[in-house]
């Protein structure tokens, strides 16, 4: 009997144990929507001068997010059907999107770039998002905010609380360097515990 039960599960499909759920993979358009961020940073580039003041998280930055309008989306078939105003689904199971990126902080440094980010969700309001961007970054030397002008990536990584349909709630971690791979000498080394507000521009959809 024991070698018999091996047997079926050996040969038996998978299917015959679990079901997989089918996805679809759809370019949607959307609506305006901007994101808006605000911490304290720190500077891993060392300064003499104020070597204690920039490595730790002290001063304040900022930087927006305003996204592209369309996305790549990947969601269960009949959620596509969904209408919009749906008061118990948010947005899709996985979506990436082209955003730009927009950021500055209180010595004057400062950087535009474009990029891309991805969303995964996790319960019904909560999704974790990464973004990644390569951005501009125009920055004075004589001031350590962790930005060096040229070239650098632009990494954020947030949870996302959904507070309404149009508006949510953002909490998490941006780091910007050059990874030297732009160039061989150390760029920007920035990092910042942020928090921000995230909202859609949409009159179609009710909050």
């Amino acid at each position: 009997m024991r070698d018999f039960s091996l047997l079926i599960f050996l040969f038996c499909p998978l299917s015959f144990f679990s079901q997989v759920e089918k996805v679809k993979f759809e370019l949607e358009k959307t609506s305006l929507k901007i994101n808006i961020n605000s911490g304290v940073y720190k500077s891993r580039i060392y300064s003499s001068n104020e070597a204690e003041k920039v490595n730790r998280f002290r001063q304040p930055a900022f930087f927006a997010q305003v996204y592209f309008p369309f996305k790549r989306s990947l969601d269960i078939p009949s959620n596509f059907e969904l209408d919009k105003n749906e008061p118990n689904y948010y947005d899709r199971l996985f979506t990436a999107c082209p955003i730009a990126v927009f950021h500055i902080t209180d010595k004057g440094g400062n950087g535009v770039g474009l990029g891309q980010e991805l969303s995964f969700k996790v319960a019904k309001k909560w999704f974790i998002k990464s973004q990644l961007a390569v951005i501009w970054i125009e920055s004075s030397q004589q001031k350590n905010d962790g930005l060096r002008s040229g070239l650098n990536f632009h990494h954020y990584w947030y949870i996302n609380y959904y507070m309404s349909k149009k508006s949510a709630l953002l909490f998490g971690y941006n780091h910007i360097s050059n990874g030297k791979i732009f160039t061989s000498q150390t760029g920007a080394l920035f990092d910042m515990i942020a928090i921000g507000f995230s909202h859609l521009f949409s009159s179609k959809i009710k909050n």
